[in-house]
């Protein structure tokens, strides 16, 4: 491998840009004037419901959670049925189509087929969903079981995600890891036993003492088993985290280096690609009938995104926000009657061709032309040093119609391009 172009990669963007300032007091009553939530908009939707509970927190996962309890699952749920109603009565939201829905976490299949039913009734109740084409369910192979997925068809869900991580158990132990491989064949079989034929696997790699024999082995798995998309994301080591402590102290044999890493994504895109699935993002593979709509609706449409619960981060009538990530303070202002939100962000017409570039590139390549049509310029001539940059570096190739990551090179370090499209002011919100 030659010298890296950066000195470690990204997470990718989830959404750009995101809430930046916190939220007042003051703020928080100005909120749905902000969101402009009074005004009638008749525009299509995202929604995405966060679900953090888990029954067994994993020594390197970075998001908003919660140790699974009844009692406390009652009262999140709760205050998530109330912050729905907030949204979900007023003239924007009933006025605008939801196109798309992602329940997500956490692990969402920790909830009993009660609350289940309870969290859709709700859903059906106060958000405009008649012309609804995606539901995913996200969660943990352990936790579902085959009447949770026959419920979950039976309510609408067309797709499940499953956080399957890995299909070898010895380096599922090192992970910490709740389920067994077991555990995720059955849940990939009962889930298309009951309807649902869009099954989705998330996959980690570069785990520590991880062989490119046993990664090659999971992908080989993933086709065997007819999956039609499947997402990649490189194991990241969070200093102070439990599994970064144990590979410190030698418990655990160490993760590869970037080069291993690297020889393990373009392994993994050259091997997917002779199995007929096709590159879709950084992170995604797909083959046909796998698509995420959800996805691309959200990435390349900038749909407004409506997000509730712990730490969900959204953008509606031109306001990016994120919410609070305490439990406790997530139910006390919900339960006050104030939105919960942390963090927030009025949206400019200055921030959409950086948004445009930087959510855009994470699926791959943007469309050149559309870009002109939108803002008068070409990418290129907007910003000319950072593509004069890519260019020499061999991280992007500009043609006629469209600007694309180069392969593999680009693809690579995809995220690290769509960062640097991000204004410092807003990066200081992004996931660390």
């Amino acid at each position: 491998m030659n010298k890296p172009v950066y000195p470690f990669r990204e997470i990718g963007i989830g959404h750009y840009p995101m809430g930046n300032s916190p939220v007042t007091p003051e703020d928080s009553k100005r909120l749905p004037s902000m969101m402009n939530l009074n005004h009638a908009a008749a525009s299509s939707k995202l929604v995405y419901v966060h679900i953090p509970f888990c029954d067994s927190i994993c020594p390197f996962c970075p998001y908003p959670k919660a140790f699974n309890e009844q009692g406390a699952r009652q009262e999140y749920l709760a205050a998530l049925f109330r912050e729905l109603e907030m949204y979900g009565f007023t003239p924007q939201v009933r006025s605008s189509s939801v196109e798309a829905l992602y329940i997500g976490g956490g692990t969402p299949s920790v909830l009993n087929e009660e609350e289940i039913t309870a969290l859709f009734e709700q859903l059906q109740s106060t958000l405009p969903m008649h012309s609804i084409e995606e539901i995913t369910f996200e969660g943990n192979p352990a936790s579902f079981t085959a009447a949770k997925l026959k419920l979950l068809y039976a309510l609408g869900v067309n797709r499940i995600s499953l956080g399957v991580q890995t299909f070898n158990d010895e380096l599922g132990r090192r992970l910490g890891l709740l389920q067994t491989s077991e555990d995720s064949l059955r849940t990939i079989q009962q889930s298309q036993e009951a309807g649902i034929s869009n099954v989705s696997l998330d996959l980690m790699y570069n785990l520590p003492g991880q062989t490119m024999k046993e990664w090659l082995e999971d992908l080989a798995k993933v086709v065997e088993l007819g999956i039609g998309h499947v997402t990649l994301f490189p194991l990241k080591l969070i200093p102070g985290f439990g599994l970064f402590k144990r590979i410190a102290s030698g418990e655990l044999p160490p993760c590869g280096d970037l080069g291993l890493e690297q020889q393990m994504y373009v392994e993994a895109c050259h091997y997917l690609e002779s199995q007929g699935y096709s590159i879709e993002s950084t992170y995604d593979f797909v083959r046909p009938g796998g698509h995420h709509i959800y996805s691309r609706k959200h990435f390349d449409d900038h749909l407004d995104l409506l997000s509730v619960g712990l730490g969900a981060f959204g953008d509606v009538g031109g306001y990016a926000y994120q919410n609070v990530k305490l439990l406790p303070e997530y139910v006390k202002k919900v339960t006050s009657g104030d939105l919960p939100v942390a963090l927030g962000y009025e949206v400019k017409a200055d921030d959409l061709p950086n948004q445009f570039l930087a959510m855009g590139l994470r699926r791959t390549a943007i469309d050149r032309q559309l870009f002109r049509r939108k803002f008068g310029i070409f990418p290129e001539e907007m910003f000319p040093d950072l593509f004069d940059k890519f260019v020499k570096a061999g991280l992007v190739e500009i043609r006629e119609d469209i600007i694309a990551l180069t392969r593999f090179e680009g693809l690579f370090w995809g995220n690290n391009v769509c960062k640097e499209f991000c204004e410092e002011h807003i990066k200081i919100a992004f996931p660390k």
